[in-house]
């Protein structure tokens, strides 16, 4: 990968995000338990044009923060296992780990991260996934887990908008308890994952709509005068049939995108499915 520094930060941001610790496996038969939850066609790709991938320093920073937090860790507790990594084998690869906090059967992973991802109740989905592989790593290393739990850090967390919302959440540090898998169950998931990315390397699968963050495409009716649509429709023609007769009303397309593909994707240049929905006018396909 090239890193660039289109926005000419300091030398030293430059230098840190430059010297990560840890950039993944190198050999082809190795993944990171990270590596193992994203979108296969994805990590096929980043691994084909490994060496023609730019990013920016600019695009590195939350994670660069992110080091930081586990960095305060290690330092903090000497007693438990701290950012170790551990791996088992599954379907010929090594799945690796690298667990933030262990101690006496209780596995914590932190998350420096916005504040929206803690508004509802329970965990992201992918968040479940990450822990409970990572248990079932310290179980085939000799440890038992009975309990998880994710710590979030919110970077942009806001007392004022605390008091004001309730669903909001009201500490910056935010701590949920993680659903613990049977074992069965997570040997399963991984093996599928596994297989999944071994596949990729020789036939690109298609990354879904959850995948590429999907938005669809909106026709929102909208009001002379207001700035806010009266109503959103996901069909053009019930947008039409609401609008129709009431000289006030118009209908205004609002395009679908492909969230990650647009602002998230190293190697969506690379990729024939976004490049193909930039041939395209109008409605995503």
């Amino acid at each position: 990968m090239k890193l660039t520094n289109n926005l000419s930060l300091p030398q030293p941001i430059v230098d840190a995000v430059r010297n990560d610790s840890y950039d993944g496996p190198k050999d082809a038969k190795s993944i990171s338990v990270t590596t193992l939850l994203k979108p296969a066609r994805i990590v096929a790709l980043e691994r084909k044009h490994a060496d023609e991938i730019e990013e920016d320093v600019s695009d590195r920073i939350f994670s660069l923060c992110g080091q930081v937090v586990h960095g305060i860790l290690e330092r903090a507790d000497k007693t438990g296992i701290a950012e170790r990594r551990l791996s088992i084998e599954v379907e010929g690869w090594k799945v690796s780990g690298q667990m933030d906090r262990y101690l006496d059967g209780l596995l914590q992973d932190y998350k420096f991260v916005t504040a929206y991802k803690f508004k509802d109740a329970g965990v992201p989905e992918e968040y479940e996934q990450q822990l409970n592989v990572y248990a079932e790593i310290l179980r085939q290393n000799g440890h038992t887990v009975t309990r998880m739990q994710i710590v979030g850090i919110l970077r942009d967390w806001s007392k004022m908008e605390a008091r004001r919302d309730p669903a909001y959440p009201q500490t910056q540090i935010v701590i949920r308890d993680v659903p613990l898998w049977p074992s069965e169950a997570v040997q399963k998931f991984i093996r599928e994952r596994v297989i999944l990315h071994k596949q990729a390397q020789t036939f690109l699968p298609t990354c879904s709509d959850d995948d590429v963050w999907a938005r669809p495409n909106i026709y929102a009716v909208m009001k002379k005068g207001k700035e806010r649509a009266v109503k959103l429709y996901g069909s053009k023609t019930e947008a039409d049939t609401h609008a129709d007769g009431d000289a006030s009303l118009s209908v205004e397309f609002r395009p679908g995108q492909r969230i990650r593909c647009e602002n998230y994707c190293s190697v969506s240049q690379f990729c024939t499915q976004y490049q193909q929905t930039l041939n395209k006018n109008g409605e995503v396909a």
